[in-house]
């Protein structure tokens, strides 16, 4: 038969269709759309977790991956207890709460706490101040301390909730992509897209609407009328936290929880649940049998809202110690970058004995736990100096006595740069915290 009288439903065939590159792209297409809403899930959860910190209402409306994700944190935080006590559960599904901070000294009531809680972690991993560097000599044990004197933190009741403006304006990308996205599904008429990008728009920013009119308060535990001063400090590795301030607002960042209230919360956490699950559902089932251009937008619009939570997510923690540093009154705050951890002991010890005259060897010994002749004899120095509240470290002619001509040659010199990094701190505190301003 000639080529021109081939019938023409040979090549109209459902298995040459199958042959041609652009089906297999189609299919690739279509397995994406269905799948792609399944991909971002933590990056979605973190995104969420940062609205009651901005308090922006118009945050979180674009189409986003990662639904299922908040879906199954909601549905965890209502199956877990009553429904009226979900403010205590959200913040841990969420990521707000939960994380195990430093251990943790109080210099005067002598309490050790070997794990404190999320605020403490915060604090300890977060820079709110430049650092003043202290000491010159090189070391291979640089130490970085903070000293917060806290300030009275309010009570359950007149606490605000957080704000923060730190890459607020983010979203608005990510919500004029799937806008965009909605637009060109509408000139194709493919209105099927159109509904799902539609609906994602909608389920994320409800979700976020809700989200954003929480209240996030700081629980407390009381302290006794005769308790001490709660001053102390956070050990970790590479930073020492010092915590000046009443004990009761001390407790509040080494034991208090966080709780997030919403609106309405016992009705919206189920309403947000039921349409994030519905999204998840309708996306799944329906952008396979979208049209190419549909489902091309719809995955851009994935793409980039995707690419916003991940960003968020990944700098959540600046916004996180931003915005709680709220709940504490907005302390005082003073950080060093010490050159050793003999510097970094001096100062704290200073921060926590020159007032309150608590013995250095309180704190000097949790810091520096090695007991060597050279350390002893620092430490005695130390505490003379702190006893008799001199504004420069001295070595005076009768602290030669027998436990110091003992030193060895190389002990001597150990010593000596103890005692160098010791000045160094005693040097830079008595500047900062004890002399007037402007003396020198």
């Amino acid at each position: 038969m000639p080529f021109h009288q081939l019938p023409l439903n040979l090549f109209t065939s459902g298995s040459a269709h199958s042959q041609s590159p652009w089906a297999n792209y189609d299919l690739e297409v279509d397995v994406a759309s269905g799948i792609a809403v399944f991909f971002g899930g933590e990056a979605a959860v973190s995104t969420l977790a940062l609205q009651p910190m901005y308090g922006r209402l118009w945050h979180g409306w674009y189409n986003a991956p990662g639904c299922h994700a908040i879906v199954w944190e909601l549905v965890k935080t209502l199956l877990q207890g009553p429904v009226s006590s979900y403010p205590e559960r959200l913040p841990l599904s969420l990521g707000l709460d939960g994380k195990e901070g430093p251990k943790y000294i109080a210099s005067q009531s002598g309490t050790v706490m070997e794990h404190t809680c999320h605020l403490a972690h915060v604090l300890n991993n977060s820079n709110w101040s430049e650092c003043t560097p202290v000491g010159q000599r090189f070391s291979s044990t640089p130490m970085q301390l903070m000293i917060i004197d806290i300030g009275e933190v309010p009570t359950e009741d007149t606490t605000l909730p957080p704000r923060s403006s730190r890459y607020s304006s983010l979203s608005i990308i990510a919500s004029i992509a799937s806008i965009a996205a909605c637009a060109m599904c509408a000139r194709v008429e493919d209105w099927s897209s159109f509904a799902m990008i539609l609906l994602g728009i909608v389920s994320s920013g409800v979700t976020s609407f809700v989200m954003s009119t929480g209240k996030i308060t700081l629980t407390q535990l009381s302290a006794g009328d005769a308790a001490p001063p709660g001053d102390g400090m956070l050990l970790s590795d590479s930073r020492i936290v010092i915590l000046r301030g009443r004990e009761e607002d001390v407790n509040a960042v080494t034991k208090g929880k966080l709780r997030l209230k919403l609106k309405g919360g016992r009705y919206t956490l189920p309403l947000c649940a039921f349409i994030g699950l519905s999204q998840a559902t309708l996306q799944l089932i329906h952008m396979p049998s979208a049209s190419l251009p549909g489902q091309i937008m719809f995955l851009l619009s994935l793409l980039v809202s995707g690419g916003c939570n991940l960003y968020l997510s990944a700098k959540k923690h600046d916004v996180q110690s931003s915005a709680l540093i709220a709940l504490l009154n907005t302390p005082k705050v003073k950080t060093y970058q010490t050159n050793s951890r003999t510097t970094a002991a001096v100062l704290a010890c200073l921060a926590l004995c020159w007032k309150s005259g608590t013995p250095p060897i309180l704190v000097f010994q949790n810091i520096v736990p090695i007991q060597t002749k050279p350390w002893k004899a620092l430490l005695k120095l130390l505490d003379k100096n702190i006893e008799e509240k001199n504004t420069l470290f001295t070595i005076g002619d009768d602290d030669d006595d027998d436990d110091d001509n003992d030193l060895t040659i190389e002990e001597g010199q150990r010593l000596e740069e103890l005692i160098g990094d010791a000045q160094a701190a005693y040097q830079r505190y008595i500047q900062d915290d004890v002399l007037p301003a402007g003396t020198v």
